[in-house]
């Protein structure tokens, strides 16, 4: 079963396809333009049933006891730089959503509103007059603090769901693409910048199985990344962006499948940070690429 949070990021997803489809529903022969439309957002709907739950990285690093540390997640300071770079600020609006879940599993509730509140501001810049109610920050304020997961879900998701429908039809698919490519490294330098900085001891080695094990299971999530980027108009940030992603699919096929096999075959192996070392590597350059001028 989906989480409420990752059912809601669907229908989110669902709003756009659907706007984007409306206006050309009436004709009886579709162009090159239209088909290739089409085939973005099937890639598009099959991402979103790959992805990970946004939650599921932030609230697995507080069950193994890692401690909030406001260095996993992007500086507020940075949004004036992205409005160079469309896409730029595309990519950081992802970024900053898996911030939102992050922040709010640790209860930090005064934080979780400004990246909601500048989230909107980024929206609005992209285009999108986007909705935006006061009283459904102050109902997310309060289901932070009693940690009520669902209801966290439900609110995101309205606000997310109400926004999309606002958004122009000549940059949705664009920036939903490039929005889920930042959320999705977003988590994943979340969960791999644990992995380094965590106290290397050999309980907590076990006890960051957890972690590494979403980690290793993103890799399709990645492949469809990547697709959805290929089919997106090319510009230098697509590409840049299929290049690096394309080096993490690479190591996913290499050195994460060693280790997959072999804690498979092996009870006793032990997951220490160096066999995370190249693909922890790998995610920090990306992330710095996305997040920094």
């Amino acid at each position: 079963m989906k989480s409420p949070l990752k059912s809601l990021t669907i229908l989110f997803l669902s709003a756009i396809l659907i706007s984007c489809t409306s206006s050309s529903s009436g004709e009886s022969e579709k162009s090159k333009e239209q088909l290739a439309e089409e085939k973005t957002m099937k890639d598009l709907e099959k991402l979103m049933e790959d992805l990970p739950d946004p939650s599921l990285v932030p609230f697995t690093l507080k069950s193994v006891g890692a401690g909030f540390d406001k260095g996993h997640i992007n500086s507020l300071d940075r949004i004036d730089s992205y409005k160079k770079n469309r896409d730029k600020m595309a990519l950081n609006m992802g970024v900053y959503a898996s911030d939102i879940s992050y922040l709010a599993a640790y209860g930090h509730e005064d934080d979780c509103i400004d990246y909601l509140r500048a989230s909107h501001r980024m929206a609005e810049f992209l285009g999108d007059s986007a909705i935006y109610n006061e009283g459904d920050l102050n109902d997310f304020r309060g289901h932070i603090s009693s940690q009520n997961e669902e209801e966290i879900a439900r609110i995101l998701g309205k606000l997310f769901l109400e926004t999309s429908m606002k958004m122009e039809e000549d940059h949705h698919l664009t920036m939903a693409g490039l929005a889920l490519t930042g959320s999705f490294v977003e988590g994943l330098y979340q969960a791999v910048i644990t992995l380094e900085t965590f106290p290397n001891t050999p309980e907590n080695q076990k006890l960051l199985e957890p972690l590494v094990k979403i980690v290793l299971g993103e890799e399709e999530a990645l492949l469809d990344i990547i697709q959805v980027l290929d089919d997106l108009p090319f510009d230098d940030t697509i590409a840049d962006m299929i290049t690096e992603l394309s080096i993490l699919d690479r190591l996913y096929k290499g050195d994460l499948q060693e280790i997959e096999a072999k804690m498979q075959s092996d009870p006793e192996f032990v997951l220490t940070r160096d066999v995370m070392r190249d693909i922890t590597l790998e995610v920090k350059r990306i992330r710095q690429r996305i997040t920094e001028e």
